[in-house]
């Protein structure tokens, strides 16, 4: 598997990630507070990573 590849699978497979916590919330399975925060950091854990990988093969581009 090459780079651009791998990194299509890690894009795809945190978008999924994303969507399936965004569906939970829009659908109401939240219980508790304490769930609600968990998925939160889901998110924003999620986006972070999106974002590193985004500039982590820019500057590759970059290098290139």
């Amino acid at each position: 598997m090459d780079g651009i590849k791998l990194a299509e699978y890690i894009f795809k497979t945190l978008r999924q990630r994303e969507q399936n916590i965004v569906d939970s919330l829009s659908a109401g399975n939240v219980q508790s507070m304490e769930d609600y925060k968990y998925f939160m950091g889901e998110l924003s854990a999620l986006r972070s990573l999106q974002q590193d990988l985004r500039e982590t093969l820019q500057m590759d581009d970059i290098d290139e």
